[in-house]
């Protein structure tokens, strides 16, 4: 049962917000030297070293049984190993913000996903009509080229596959909903364990490809892995198990927000009008599927008054 956040909730949902937001601008510096695939294996295995000597040093130790890791490989393949093989092959076409403003539709997958698989999650008028004015967003997100034809349009295949890596986050984010609490540590080392094993051996195929990493490559990759992989993902399970999925969803308001600051001050990106107009529909769009039934019942009880 969810409780009331406190005030170190918040200090982790900013945590969360740096952490994920800065994983874009991070993969864009990654990709100047490294494959996809070498970036995808490195950072999850940084991240999984580091996980399990704070988890040993803690005393805590992995499960035995074959039920317990069921849960965690799903959520390797839905919540790591397939988002960063998608979003880190997109970046190779299309900049760190724009990838970030793109992640913003997740909530809306959750949605749709959560009417079939959540309990009591019903898709209301309120959240269609949310979807809808979010998909807006995305086509103006894309620009003229989602007109274009898909065969050499590069930029579109790769915010297709961020609108992938979107869907498989939210997949994730209802299946965690649906699963039995757990240690955070004990889950999250678990899940980049597994992903681990199923990373490396398409990141081992694809090394040769990298000759001289520069310092900046190789330092953004340990970063991804220690932070942007490692510590978020033990604050994100502490949430979901804490002040909950709706607490947490505060974040796809702020990390694409972060993402498009991060581009323009360390990558010096700069998005279209027609962009930030989508985000903003995108953003309108989650807040009236969420918001619309309260808004009615505020304005109800304001006229019978």
């Amino acid at each position: 049962m969810p409780r009331a956040p406190h005030a170190r909730d918040w200090f982790y949902l900013a945590a969360l917000t740096a952490l994920w937001g800065s994983a874009f601008a991070l993969n864009e510096f990654a990709l100047r030297s490294f494959p996809p695939s070498v970036i995808v294996a490195g950072r999850i295995l940084t991240g999984t070293l580091i996980l399990s000597l704070v988890m040993y040093a803690q005393g805590i130790r992995l499960p035995r049984s074959a039920g317990a890791w069921l849960p965690m490989v799903i959520l390797a393949i839905f919540a790591n190993l397939l988002p960063f093989q998608l979003i880190a092959w997109a970046q190779q076409f299309i900049e760190s913000s724009l990838a970030g403003v793109l992640m913003a539709v997740m909530p809306l997958f959750v949605m749709t996903l959560s009417h079939f698989y959540i309990p009591g999650a019903r898709l209301t008028r309120y959240r269609v009509a949310g979807f809808a004015v979010g998909f807006t967003g995305v086509v103006f997100v894309i620009g003229p080229e989602v007109l274009s034809g898909l065969g050499d349009n590069r930029a579109l295949w790769g915010a297709i596959a961020t609108l992938g890596a979107a869907m498989s986050y939210s997949a994730s984010s209802v299946y965690a909903r649906r699963i039995r609490a757990s240690e955070p540590m004990q889950m999250s080392v678990g899940m980049l364990l597994a992903a681990s094993i199923l990373a490396l051996p398409l990141g081992g195929a694809d090394l040769s490809a990298v000759t001289t990493p520069t310092l900046g490559s190789v330092v953004a990759l340990l970063v991804l892995g220690a932070l942007s992989t490692g510590l978020a993902t033990v604050i994100y399970f502490r949430l979901v198990q804490g002040p909950g999925p709706t607490f947490i969803s505060f974040v796809n308001y702020l990390v694409p927000a972060w993402a498009v600051v991060a581009g323009a001050v360390f990558l010096d990106e700069s998005l279209s009008s027609a962009a930030y107009i989508g985000l903003a529909l995108i953003l309108i769009g989650i807040a009236f599927s969420e918001l619309g039934p309260r808004l009615r019942r505020f304005v109800t009880s304001y006229s019978a008054a």
